[in-house]
């Protein structure tokens, strides 16, 4: 080997791509090594465009035809457009329609139940204030007698929508219809057709309970169905209990399968394609369960209990819900993302609603930090708040705040409105490298926020590190506010309530 062989005497090419796998700190100091360095890392986009990636926490997307500084250009146009809170532009989209209470958003597309619940409406969001308006589009139940209870999606890695929906079976008990709960997989393609990597739709049970709670969720080959019904029938027995179901949704093949008192469960996140994470609401604890390579006969057990904060004699949880975006993924995309770069999951936040008689609260971790929580213990440990939670949660008083929406975060932003005639959007910002905005506030660490609440029998620690920012205009139209990786997506009602009017704000670049 030739002794006198440097690596600044590769082509350039291959030069910056060996840059391109350090880390940000040790590029920053290579700015400061050498003249030669400096130049190298200035005037390449590539490395540009890489760094602004690490402080954004994004992924690129290799899909995407623009070249490095098209995509460079738009990250740091919505950075800065988010940091300012000052959207670009924005439009209003109207609702002809009664709508029920389904919703979502994901993969730039923002979806409506109708009052009816027998199609699910949608608007593919723009992204250029030019061209014509978004229109609804609608996917109906592939059985005109069907009603929906819920739905999720996987829109990008699989083109899926899973529609869980009931039929009557023409039996009535106790004067309640009964019902056949199915799961419908279709494209989310034209036209919506069942989807062909599926064997077809997946028989639940029949009901004779009504419609239940649903939530659905999915990621790689497993959907997550969790079921609940919260009322008794007419005063009788006491309803069933919550049921959550892992299916391989290709096959149909159940893969797990968890029992609970009713009440327990109200939400399911995928913290990664493999470990699912169940908010307990009697007990007090998000518990991360361990999907299996392979049905197993035992009972299944809670990988990792990590309990919230110890609640007051008296005092009890009436609902946890919660919500990641984006979802991991496991395949390449069948419908790849419009935008360059997308937030990476494994950064994002995980945001819980606390539902008390008197009191409401938001809670925000990472899912970095339940896996490395995951990884540092032993299968079957419960853990105490004061152990894991302080430095890696962030809790806020949602007192006053409009909390009928759980669409508000993707990455790490969250968008919150106050519950009142008149309220600014504000933005809380969890990627503790971004330093930008001169409206921007960082959020105190408290030790306890929440002692005179009368709730907690311990402190509540909440360290997590959160800027906060405060839009620049206040609106006195808005029911609930809605946040994806480009836009805030404000929902206003008409004089009966429903919904009559989607505004958007476009960040993006």
């Amino acid at each position: 080997m030739d002794e006198s062989f440097r690596a600044t005497d590769l082509p350039p090419e291959l030069f910056v791509h060996i840059l391109s796998f350090l880390p940000n700190n040790t590029l920053c100091a290579c700015l400061q090594a050498s003249r030669l360095l400096h130049e190298t890392i200035k005037n390449s986009t590539e490395l540009q465009y890489y760094m602004e990636r690490n402080v954004a926490r994004v992924n690129d997307n290799p899909y995407s035809p623009l070249p490095a500084v098209e995509r460079l250009r738009m990250l740091r146009a919505r950075e800065d457009a988010f940091d300012e809170m000052k959207a670009s532009w924005a439009t209003s989209v109207p609702v002809p329609f009664p709508t029920s209470g389904l919703y979502e958003v994901s993969a730039g597309f923002f979806f409506l139940g109708e009052l009816q619940r027998q199609a699910l409406r949608y608007l593919e969001l723009p992204s250029k204030i030019l061209g014509p308006p978004p229109q609804w589009g609608s996917i109906p139940t592939p059985n005109p007698a069907s009603v929906i209870i819920d739905f999720g999606l996987a829109i990008e890695e699989h083109d899926l929508v899973a529609m869980a929906t009931m039929t009557p079976t023409g039996r009535v008990v106790d004067e309640v219809p009964e019902g056949l709960i199915n799961l419908e997989l279709l494209t989310m393609s034209e036209p919506h057709a069942p989807h062909p990597q599926a064997r077809g739709a997946i028989e639940i049970h029949t009901s004779i309970w009504g419609l239940p709670s649903i939530i659905l969720e999915i990621v790689g080959d497993y959907l997550v169905f969790v079921e609940g019904y919260r009322y008794r029938r007419f005063g009788s027995e006491p309803p069933p209990n919550d049921h959550v179901y892992v299916f391989e949704w290709k096959t149909g093949k159940l893969r797990m399968r968890i029992e609970a008192d009713s009440g327990t469960y109200f939400a399911a996140v995928f913290v990664s394609p493999d470990v699912l994470l169940l908010p307990n609401t009697i007990t007090a604890a998000l518990e991360l369960w361990t999907i299996p390579p392979a049905t197993q006969d035992t009972e299944p057990e809670p990988a990792l209990t990590l309990h919230l904060p110890r609640l007051v004699p008296g005092q009890r949880i009436r609902l946890i819900s919660a919500r990641g975006e984006p979802n991991p993924s496991v395949y390449a995309p069948r419908r790849p993302a419009r935008l360059p770069f997308q937030s990476a999951p494994e950064e994002s936040i995980i945001v819980f609603h606390l539902n008390f008689l008197s009191a409401q609260f938001l809670l925000f971790t990472h899912r970095r930090a339940l896996l490395a929580l995951l990884r540092a213990h032993e299968p079957g440990d419960a853990v105490g708040y004061a152990e894991w939670g302080p430095d890696v949660c962030r809790w806020i008083d949602a007192a006053g705040m409009n909390m009928d929406w759980i669409t508000t975060t993707a990455g790490q932003r969250c968008v919150l409105i106050l519950d009142r005639p008149i309220s600014p959007f504000f933005v809380l910002d969890f990627n503790a490298g971004t330093a930008r905005g001169v409206g921007r506030r960082t959020m105190d660490p408290d030790e306890d926020p929440f002692g005179h609440h009368g709730i907690w029998a311990e402190a509540v620690g909440s360290r997590l590190k959160c800027h906060i920012r405060r839009g620049q205009q206040e609106f006195s139209v808005y029911d609930g506010v809605s946040l994806d990786e480009e836009r805030l997506i404000a929902l206003r009602r008409n004089p009966v309530r429903q919904i009559g009017a989607v505004d958007l704000f476009y960040f993006g670049g």
